[in-house]
């Protein structure tokens, strides 16, 4: 879990982390995100603008790996078929 000396933060980071889920019996939605950001400060700005580079740069990371993989797959699905067809 994302810590900080903010509870705003990381409030919003929580969200972020938990979309789609329960926490404390209570739906978490990122429409809970536009009420709290319209709070933020510039120091609680500045955090969040880290958090989602650093968001950013993962789903890049993820973005690449998953091509990657494609590709491998791709050019395993010719072999799958012929030994599917020899079984």
């Amino acid at each position: 879990m994302y810590e900080s000396n903010n509870k705003k933060v990381e409030k919003i980071v929580r969200i972020i982390q938990s979309h789609g889920c329960t926490v404390e019996g209570k739906k978490i939605s990122l429409d809970d995100l536009q009420p709290l950001c319209h709070d933020l400060n510039d120091s609680d700005k500045k955090e969040i603008i880290e958090i989602i580079q650093s968001i950013d740069d993962e789903l890049f990371h993820l973005y690449g790996d998953r091509q990657y993989l494609d590709s491998q797959i791709q050019s395993l699905e010719p072999v799958r078929e012929k030994l599917s067809q020899l079984v």
